[in-house]
C-alpha cells in the first residue's frame, strides 16, 4: 500500500532578492505542494534611491504577496537595509498587513540596558555626523581656496581628500538620520517599522532560541544564531589570520576620536584629550600668525584630525553589523537549512558556535549544533554584501559543505557607497565561493564586476567558467530553480525542501 503524503508539509521554498541597488530586501514564500502556505519578508532598505525608482519595487513586491506578509524580520538599523520603509512609507502602512515582526533583543527598547546603549551608541554616532559635515565643509574649502602645497602631487592629493570625505559621509548616511545640528538619533525606517507597521508588537529573539509550529509552515523550524549576548563578542571584528578573510589593515582609536570631536563642538575644554603634553603648545603669538597668512594656508594643520575618523566609522559599522538578527531556517525532513545572517561579522559568527542548544538531537548535548547546521547550509545569502569581514572563513563558510549549497549576494556598483566598491566583493571569499557552490552565485548586478583587481577578468564570465563544472542534471536543476526577472527586477531562487 503506498505511503500517504503530507499535503501540509512545506516541499520548497521560493526566495526573491529585489534588485533595487545594494541592500538588502528579501521575499520567501513556503510552498506544499502548489499551495501557497506562508510568506516572509526580511529587510527593506537600499544605499540610495529617490521614491519614484523605488516605487516600482515596492509595488511589484505588494503585488507579489498580495498586500499580506506573515512574517516581517528586521535583521538590524543600517540604511541599506530598513530606508525604504521611510522612502515608500505610505506604500508600507497603507494597505499592507503584517502578521508578526521578528528582530533581535538589541532592538528592545524597554531593556534598560538597551536604552543605556543607544544613548552611548548615540553619542558615537552624532560624533561621526558631525565630523563627516565638517570634514566635507573643510575640503571643498580647500579646493576653493587652493590651500594645498602647488606641485606635480597637488590634484592627487585634493582628490585623495576628497575620495575620503565622500567614503565619511556615506558611513554617517548608513547610521544616522540628521546631521550635527539636526541630529534625531535612531533611522526613521526602523521607527516606521516598529511604530506604524509593527505598531510596537515585536517578538525579540535571543541566540538559541528554537521557533517552530508557526501556522502554515509545517515541516519548519527557525534557529536564532544572533545577535550575540555578550559585549565582547558584538565588539569582535575580525578573527585574524585562518579566522576571516584577508583585508588592508585594521584601525582603532574611534572612541577617543568621539571624545574629541563632541568635545571640540561643544567648546569645552579639551586639554584631556589632547594627543601632547601642554608643555609643547606655542604661546608665540607671531608663530601662530605665520600660519595664517594666505601664502602659508598649505601648512596649516587645523584640521588634518578629522582625517582619522575612519576608525570610529568602521567601529560603529562593525558594532551594528555584528547586532544583526542572524537565522537558520531548516526543513526537519531533510535537515536542509538555508542562512540568512543579516550583515554579521567575525564577532557574531564566532559566538553561534558557543551556543548550547538544548534540545537538539541531531548532535550531542548540543554542543556543535551550529557546526552541523551550517554543514547542512544549502542557500545563504552572503553576509554584508560580500565583504571581506562579512563571512567567517574557519567558522563559517569552511563548515558549509552541502553539495547542493547556492548562494544570493545583494551587490550593485550601480548603486553603492562610496568607496565601497574597492572592498566587495571580497576576492578570496568570491573565490571559494564559486569552487563550493559551483558558480550558483547569483549576485544582484554583476555589471562592472571584476574578479581580478586589475579589472582583466569579468565576473560573469568567471561565473560561467564555474557553472561548467556542474553535471548536466545539476546544471537543469540550477537552470529550473534559478530566475532573473525582465529589467533586473528581482532574483528568484527555488529551495527544496
Amino acid at each position: 500500500m503506498a505511503k500517504a503524503v503530507n499535503t501540509k508539509k512545506i516541499t520548497h521554498a521560493v526566495v526573491r532578492m529585489y534588485c533595487m541597488g545594494t541592500g538588502d530586501c528579501f521575499i520567501i514564500k513556503f510552498f506544499a505542494g502548489k499551495k501557497e502556505c506562508f510568506k516572509m519578508m526580511i529587510d527593506c532598505g537600499v544605499w540610495s534611491g529617490k521614491k519614484e525608482h523605488l516605487t516600482t519595487y515596492i509595488e511589484d513586491l505588494k503585488s507579489y504577496v498580495d498586500n499580506s506578509i506573515d512574517l516581517l524580520v528586521v535583521t538590524h538599523e543600517h540604511a541599506d537595509h530598513v530606508s525604504v520603509f521611510e522612502t515608500c512609507q505610505e506604500l508600507f502602512t497603507k494597505n499592507f498587513k503584517v502578521k508578526q515582526t521578528w528582530m533581535g533583543w538589541s532592538e528592545d527598547d524597554r531593556l534598560s540596558k538597551i536604552k543605556k546603549w543607544k544613548t552611548e551608541h548615540g553619542e558615537k554616532k552624532k560624533a561621526l555626523a558631525m565630523a563627516a559635515e565638517r570634514l566635507e565643509k573643510t575640503v571643498n574649502e580647500e579646493e576653493e581656496k587652493g590651500v594645498t602645497k602647488p606641485g606635480l602631487n597637488n590634484k592627487q592629493i585634493m582628490g585623495a581628500r576628497k575620495h575620503f570625505s565622500l567614503s565619511l559621509k556615506s558611513f554617517s548616511d548608513l547610521h544616522v538620520q540628521g546631521v550635527a545640528g539636526n541630529y534625531k538619533g535612531a533611522l526613521e525606517g526602523m521607527r516606521i517599522v516598529k511604530k506604524e507597521i509593527a505598531k510596537d508588537k515585536i517578538e525579540y529573539l535571543y541566540p538559541g532560541n528554537i521557533i517552530e509550529d508557526l501556522p502554515g509552515l509545517e515541516g519548519v523550524k527557525f534557529y536564532v544564531l544572533g545577535p550575540p549576548e555578550k559585549w565582547g563578542e558584538v565588539e569582535e571584528e575580525g578573527g585574524g589570520e585562518g579566522e576571516s578573510y584577508t583585508h588592508n589593515k585594521e584601525l582603532k582609536g574611534g572612541d577617543a576620536f568621539a571624545a574629541a570631536i563632541l568635545s571640540d563642538s561643544a567648546g569645552t575644554d579639551t586639554e584631556s584629550i589632547l594627543p601632547f603634553e601642554e608643555f609643547y603648545e606655542t604661546k608665540i603669538s607671531s608663530a601662530i600668525d605665520l600660519y595664517k597668512e594666505e601664502e602659508n594656508a598649505w601648512r596649516n594643520i587645523d584640521n588634518e584630525w578629522l582625517f582619522s575618523a575612519g576608525s570610529l566609522a568602521l567601529r560603529i559599522n562593525s558594532l551594528t553589523n555584528n547586532l544583526s538578527l542572524a537565522l537558520a531556517i531548516e526543513f526537519e525532513d531533510s535537515k536542509r537549512v538555508m542562512l540568512f545572517p543579516g550583515d554579521a561579522e567575525y564577532g557574531s559568527w564566532c559566538s553561534w558556535h558557543k551556543i548550547n542548544w538544548e534540545g537538539t538531537a541531531t548532535v550531542e548535548d548540543g554542543k556543535h549544533f551550529t557546526q552541523d547546521l551550517l554543514r547542512r547550509t544549502v542557500f545563504y545569502k552572503v553576509a554584508h554584501h560580500m565583504s571581506h569581514n562579512g563571512t567567517a572563513k574557519r567558522l563559517g563558510l569552511n563548515m558549509m559543505e552541502n553539495k547542493d549549497l547556492a548562494a544570493m549576494a545583494t551587490l550593485d556598483y550601480g548603486v553603492i557607497a562610496p568607496g565601497w566598491d574597492s572592498t566587495m566583493p571580497n576576492r578570496e571569499m568570491l573565490s571559494e565561493l564559486l569552487r563550493k557552490t559551483k558558480g550558483k552565485v547569483m549576485i544582484m548586478n554583476d555589471n562592472d564586476l571584476f574578479f581580478d583587481f586589475h579589472g582583466q577578468e569579468p565576473l560573469p564570465a568567471k561565473i560561467e567558467e564555474a557553472r561548467k563544472k556542474m553535471s548536466t542534471k545539476e546544471m537543469a536543476a540550477f537552470n529550473k530553480a534559478y530566475n532573473r526577472a525582465p529589467g533586473n527586477l528581482y532574483v528568484e531562487y527555488t529551495v527544496k525542501a
